[in-house]
């Protein structure tokens, strides 16, 4: 019978360690290897929180763009749809059209301002009976206007359309509007043009006194913008080079220029725009506020005038 070495399990195998840590081939981290990976997953989460705060930044700006701009077209729309009833007078009573074309004050709305806004009012035959009825205080449909307004004199200004129905904001954040007139002064059924071009003449009332009495693009470049401010006053005029002799009346408008500008409602984070605007006869410098403008145009015809 075999004899049983009751020590051999105390016995080495040869190469084997004494740890008995080593045994099961397990060891711990040092405290460099710890630091090491709490830098690099520092490093990760900025980076990812960067990110995210850009991803943010940029949600944020294309928002305020998206609403400033849709507000903008669905302006331009309605001013579309509504200014090619301008004149409408299926009895040719020739009573309606374009009648005041000059600036107003903001708050004070029946105070004519040079420095204000300038508004387009213009009457058409609603109950198709040749005769203009009277205004009854703003309540007569055959009387509508279109005007940047501060409705509660509270520095945030709209636009408003008046049909007869009272003054509505018709849409917000709109800064500036602009209208210039394209006419026939000689009756010939055709738009006026400066002789030797075939540009058209987009007459503007730059003194206020209800006359249009200047072309807008001075220079003859085809191109209304900046460079028509002759005189670098921030406002395209008869000082700058193409006035109207003699001015023209209203009644020989046949086309409505429009301009229209837009704000976002607050600030762009990380932008800022330095761009100049043009709108209609006005110059507007960047405001440097953190906000950003647009400025959309059209041309209607006015099939009634």
């Amino acid at each position: 019978m075999a004899m049983i070495d009751r020590h051999a399990e105390n016995r080495l195998i040869p190469g084997q360690s004494a740890d008995p840590g080593a045994m099961t081939g397990c060891r711990g981290f040092t405290l460099v290897e710890v630091l090491v990976a709490l830098v690099v997953a520092l490093i990760a989460l900025a980076a990812i929180y960067s990110t995210f705060v850009v991803q943010q930044q940029m949600f944020g700006n294309q928002r305020l763009v998206m609403s400033a701009q849709q507000n903008l077209r669905g302006a331009l729309l309605i001013l579309e749809q509504e200014l090619r009833m301008v004149g409408y007078d299926p009895e040719d009573s020739g009573g309606f059209g374009v009648v005041d074309v000059r600036r107003y004050d903001l708050v004070h709305h029946h105070e004519c301002n040079p420095d204000g806004q300038p508004v387009l009012f213009y009457t058409y035959d609603v109950d198709e009976d040749g005769r203009l009825d009277d205004e009854n205080n703003q309540r007569n449909k055959e009387h509508a206007k279109f005007r940047i307004s501060d409705m509660h004199n509270d520095g945030h200004i709209c636009l408003t359309y008046d049909n007869g129905a009272g003054r509505n904001p018709l849409a917000e954040n709109i800064q500036a509007i602009g209208f210039a007139f394209a006419i026939d002064s000689d009756g010939d059924g055709r738009c006026d043009t400066w002789p030797g071009g075939g540009d058209l003449i987009w007459a503007v009332d730059s003194d206020n006194d209800n006359m249009l009495d200047a072309d807008l693009d001075t220079n003859g470049d085809g191109v209304i913008d900046e460079k028509d401010d002759a005189n670098g006053d921030r406002r395209i005029d008869r000082a700058d080079g193409r006035p109207l002799n003699p001015q023209v009346s209203l009644r020989h408008v046949k086309a409505v220029r429009v301009w229209v500008l837009a704000v976002t409602t607050g600030r762009l984070q990380g932008e800022n725009d330095h761009r100049i605007h043009v709108v209609g006869d006005r110059i507007l410098a960047p405001a440097d506020d953190g906000k950003k403008r647009f400025v959309l145009q059209t041309r209607v015809q006015c099939r009634n005038l």
